[in-house]
């Protein structure tokens, strides 16, 4: 174990907060059946920003190191603090390949895991430095038993596709949700509806017409919320401002 992931988890220990009326894991959100702190968001937020304003000038590995031993602790705290070391460290980000990635999601389970690692971490562009090995990775990933790396393959676009008219994105977003609609699990049902939702915001004609032509074999819940974001631009209904 890392030094200072050793000082991390005392910090966690002593913060936790019980679970009223249930184990003291994240079942309620995210699936994992890990130890469960229940460390506010604020809370891991300021922990992974303090170490990293203590650290500013030790370079991209020395962040790395204290990420790989918090993937591979026990509790959900420890695996979300690293992803949101990576989120506030562009050059961390930088050093990462997506082979890392990889590794990592073997370290995760249930979505509030994964969606810490793969949600608005990497950015367009810095997928778009390597997209060849990006792209190769979202493909494996989507190919997987492990149903996780499944839903990381669909949440990994999530971002991209929102923020960037590269069809690369988009051409690999409309396959990967082709390969994996017909899931029954929420897991990956909800995530094929969020990068349709997103996929709207750069391309909602061609959405529209991809709904009106798979609406047969797309999860009811995709087509009803994304329907529904083309038509209010929220995924609830409720327009902006109304």
């Amino acid at each position: 174990m890392h030094p200072d992931h050793a000082l991390m988890l005392e910090d966690l220990r002593r913060l936790a907060r019980p679970v009223s009326g249930a184990p003291v894991q994240n079942d309620s959100y995210g699936g994992s059946g890990r130890p469960f702190f229940n460390i506010s968001v604020p809370h891991r937020r300021a922990m992974a920003k303090a170490w990293l304003a203590r650290h500013r000038g030790d370079g991209p590995q020395a962040t790395l190191a204290l990420v790989e031993s918090l993937f591979d602790g026990a509790s959900h705290e420890e695996k979300t603090l690293a992803a949101l070391l990576l989120g506030y460290s562009a050059p961390a980000r930088a050093a990462t390949h997506p082979a890392d990635l990889d590794r990592w999601l073997g370290k995760l389970n249930g979505w509030a895991e994964v969606d810490n690692l793969c949600q608005n971490v990497f950015s367009a562009a810095e997928m778009g430095r390597d997209w060849p090995a990006w792209k190769a990775l979202i493909e494996a990933l989507t190919l997987s038993p492990d149903i996780n790396r499944r839903r990381a393959a669909l949440v990994l676009l999530t971002g991209p596709t929102a923020r960037s008219d590269d069809d690369g994105f988009h051409d690999l977003a409309f396959r990967t949700i082709e390969a994996l609609k017909g899931e029954k699990p929420i897991l990956i049902t909800k995530a094929v509806s969020w990068l349709l939702r997103a996929m709207a915001a750069r391309r909602p004609d061609a959405v529209a017409a991809y709904l009106d032509r798979e609406a047969d074999s797309l999860p009811a819940v995709a087509l009803r919320e994304t329907r529904i974001k083309l038509t209010t631009g929220t995924k609830s209904g409720k327009r902006h401002g109304g």
